[in-house]
């Protein structure tokens, strides 16, 4: 393994923001993996594991951390039953899946980021999520130093959120029961999604996907509820990106740092960004939504080394 020093971490986020971890090291195995780990430990210093940096925005001084990026990748097919390891590209993931006419992972076409990264966070999209047919988990507690097996319903999922933002065991491998489909059908959606994903998501832009979380509306407030017009509700959501609209954030910038014309909940790099701009401008429109919803937003992205901004 090859651990650096000083490493920015502007090279391995979407957004291409971030500023130097302590040290960082990439790897390949479950065995590297242990002890990476083991070697933070010894050196008394904090660990960060990452997958593809695409749910991340990273202070400008980075972090007095061990960043750890999973590159541990595989997939193996049992039946209709799929075991993948976390470090898998998501979508590799999903267009294996497509080929092997199974369904229950393939509307996720475009999500960028890893197979453990999209479980830790729920990942999901046009109403499907990416636990909806996650059988069981096989991950490391780096406190025991041993592997635990979850079955789907101990891992506390929730609409972008899951038990892993607050207890600290490392995604390994997922076991995955998918259902078989109909293949030019498979194709065919999957192909209508990607085109909708590229027009909100041209390849090559420097983003973390939308910042803002949605809004289950069944969990809101009639009081809430009657400023929202109806048809802004999709798939029982409420999208931060309508409520971001309606305070005016399209196209508004600071310095490098600009939220999308066609969507409200995209905040883009132009280049020249920092963590300080994208904090700055997404802080003021939480508060614009806060004051005229009475509703708090939250992130969907990992804050690395930033306060929170609600």
């Amino acid at each position: 393994m090859n651990f650096q020093n000083n490493y920015l971490l502007s090279q391995v986020t979407t957004l291409k923001i971030g500023g130097p971890a302590k040290e960082f090291v990439s790897v390949q195995t479950e065995k590297e993996l242990i002890e990476a780990i083991t070697y933070a430990r010894q050196k008394n210093l904090p660990f960060l594991v990452i997958g593809g940096g695409s749910n991340l925005l990273v202070a400008d001084e980075g972090v007095e951390k061990l960043v750890i990026q999973n590159r541990i990748t595989g997939i193996f097919q049992k039946g209709n039953n799929l075991i993948v390891k976390s470090g898998t590209i998501l979508q590799d993931l999903v267009n294996f899946t497509i080929e092997k006419g199974l369904t229950g992972i393939n509307k996720l076409t475009g999500v960028p980021g890893t197979v453990g990264g999209a479980i830790y966070g729920n990942a999901g999209a046009y109403g499907s999520g990416i636990s909806d047919k996650l059988v069981e988990l096989i991950c490391f507690d780096p406190t025991s130093e041993e592997k635990v097996v979850l079955k789907t319903e101990e891992c506390g999922f929730g609409y972008r959120d899951s038990n892993f933002k607050r207890n600290n065991l490392i995604i390994l491998e997922a076991n995955f029961d998918l259902t078989p489909g109909n293949l030019e059908e498979l194709k065919k959606e999957s192909e209508e999604i990607k085109r909708k994903r590229d027009g909100k998501y041209p390849p090559g832009i420097k983003c973390p996907g939308s910042f803002y979380k949605n809004f289950v509306a069944s969990e809101l407030s009639t009081d809430v509820l009657v400023n929202i017009p109806k048809e802004k509700i999709v798939y029982g959501k409420v999208p931060a990106g309508a409520l971001l609209e309606m305070v005016g954030a399209k196209g508004d910038r600071i310095d490098g740092i600009e939220i999308a014309s066609y969507h409200a909940n995209l905040f883009i790099n132009n280049g020249t960004g920092t963590a300080k701009d994208f904090y700055n401008l997404a802080k003021k429109y939480a508060e614009k939504v806060k004051q005229k919803f009475g509703i708090t937003l939250e992130p969907e992205v990992q804050l690395i080394n930033l306060p929170p901004i609600a």
